[in-house]
Parts: structure tokens; C-alpha cells; sequence
């Protein structure tokens, strides 16, 4: 069932919210209510390099902000960035396969996940995951989950055009 109390409440604190970081938190408490999942983390894909970075995380420790991965070309990569549709991982095995830093999850009780996209023309810029309990998620639950996502677009575009301009400034600074 999608709570609609829950996404006017997201809506309306990410019309009111001045960073980033803050309209995640509040998405990650929403979606722990909702969830009660063991980690949430936000990552942004900037395809040009071929990167991700993670603007958010709810666990620090086991996955911190700013973190980085080449982006992948396997199954998780075909559902997210080729099909944009979302990814829901049922298992430990799930976790292995996908993740390359699997060990770590599951250390922390992750034996599942949804990745969620967020598309904007037609393009992934980035991914809500939540991991939880084995079978913790279902089909249903990716309902809410890209409304969720896609409400957070702006954060996306937002830390993508800085990223840019920063790697952009880099490339100008004198020697």
C-alpha cells in the first residue's frame, strides 16, 4: 500500500530543505518507518566517467559518503541503468552476486535489497538502496519506492551539476 502521508510529507520537506543531505535523512527515516530497512544509501552515476559515488548513507562505518565504484556491466547494471527498473536482491546469494563489497553487508544482518533508479530522460542518474532481511523486499514495495525516487530527482541533478563543476574547476587550476 503506498502511504500518501509519507510522500506529501518528503515533498514537502524537499521543497523546504536547503541541502541534500538533509531531504535523504528525511527520506531514510520515512523509509526506515516504512521498511525497516538496515542500511539506505543514495548513489549518484556519472556516466561520463564511469563512476558512482554515494551522496548518502545511514551506516557510515559499512558504507561512507563520498565513497566510489566503477560502474558495473552485469545483471544489477542491465535492471538499473539499461532497463530502469528496479533491482530486488532476495538472498544472501543476491547479495553476493551483485555486490563486490557483499562481505561487509552482510556482516551487518543485509541478506537483502531493492535498488530503486532515478531516471530523467531516459537515463539513470542514480539509485535508492535499501538492504534489509533476507526476503525483506517484494515488488510491492518498489511501488512507493519510485515515487520516492523520483520526488528525490533534483537532489540527483543537484549533486551531479556540482560534481561536474568541480571536476571541471580541477581541470583549470593552474600547476
Amino acid at each position: 500500500m503506498i502511504d500518501s502521508v509519507a510522500i506529501h510529507d518528503f515533498a514537502v520537506v524537499l521543497s523546504r530543505t536547503e541541502t541534500e543531505e538533509r531531504a535523504l535523512a528525511f527520506l531514510e527515516a520515512t523509509t526506515k518507518r516504512l521498511f525497516d530497512h538496515i542500511l539506505f544509501t543514495a548513489l549518484r552515476f556519472d556516466h561520463p566517467s564511469g563512476v558512482m559515488t554515494r551522496i548518502y548513507t545511514n551506516r557510515e562505518d559499512v558504507s561512507p559518503i563520498g565513497g566510489t565504484k566503477p560502474i558495473p556491466t552485469d545483471l544489477w547494471a542491465d535492471r538499473i541503468m539499461t532497463a530502469r527498473q528496479c533491482y530486488i536482491g532476495y538472498s544472501r546469494e543476491d547479495i553476493r552476486e551483485v555486490f563486490p563489497d557483499h562481505e561487509a553487508l552482510l556482516a551487518i544482518g543485509c541478506e537483502s535489497v531493492m535498488n530503486v533508479p532515478v531516471v530523467w530522460q531516459d537515463r539513470s542518474l542514480g539509485s535508492i538502496n535499501l538492504l534489509g532481511r533476507e526476503r525483506q523486499f517484494s515488488e510491492a514495495h518498489t511501488r512507493p519506492m519510485v515515487i520516492f525516487a523520483q520526488l528525490a530527482l533534483p537532489l540527483f541533478i543537484g549533486s551531479l551539476k556540482r560534481a561536474r563543476a568541480e571536476r571541471d574547476d580541477r581541470r583549470f587550476e593552474p600547476a
